[in-house]
């Protein structure tokens, strides 16, 4: 007597879902949108005729709710920038004198807590405003934004070390060039830094 095979029964599938034709084209441009917004920021770094005219029509959208899409990555190989430091002279309420710097990589740590001093000295940096040619460099006008940040950086100083009086400076750490690299000038030689005021600040009073 033969025996009679059974199959088991087909699993249930779910049928795919089908987009209409409008709603793929609408993902799509969005996408493509969103890409070529993501890449603003590095085409524009440094300053190109194709980065100024889609920073025209982006601005909007990459600064909006903080989302920093715009930013250029400067700090990125091949073609990375100087890095920038903040120092700080400050005199304490007993008429003690220290001084320190941020980031500093012996007391900033571990790596994100540095990462995040790095970001408050870059930032300071980024709200430089126009160049101004009757001064030189180590002697450029603050613009607004970064006398008010200078202030709060100078007040949290103050607040910290419980201090009357407070100088600070931005430093700027240049990339070394391949000569003195192949003629083994050390990374963190003196002569590969130059330092900004950015103020002398008292504490505020209630």
């Amino acid at each position: 007597m033969s025996e009679r095979k059974t199959s088991e029964p087909l699993q249930a599938t779910s049928p795919a879902i089908a987009w209409a034709p409008w709603a793929r084209w609408l993902a799509s441009a969005v996408l493509a949108w969103h890409l070529v917004g993501v890449l603003v920021g590095p085409i524009s770094t440094p300053p190109s005729i194709l980065g100024g005219l889609l920073q025209r029509v982006y601005r909007p959208y990459l600064q909006a709710i903080y989302l920093y899409l715009d930013h250029g990555y400067k700090f990125f190989g091949p073609d990375p920038g100087p890095s920038h430091l903040v120092r700080y002279e400050l005199v304490t309420a007993d008429s003690q004198r220290l001084s320190g710097v941020f980031p500093d990589r012996h007391e900033h740590w571990p790596r994100l807590l540095y990462h995040r001093h790095f970001m408050l000295s870059e930032f300071i940096q980024g709200l430089a405003g126009e160049w101004d040619p009757r001064f030189d460099e180590e002697n450029q006008p603050l613009s607004p934004p970064q006398r008010a940040y200078a202030r709060a950086y100078a007040n949290h100083l103050l607040a910290k070390h419980n201090g009357q009086r407070v100088t600070l400076y931005l430093v700027e750490h240049r990339i070394p060039l391949p000569e003195h690299v192949l003629r083994g000038v050390a990374l963190d030689d003196p002569q590969f830094y130059a330092s900004r005021k950015l103020g002398t600040y008292e504490r505020e009073r209630p």
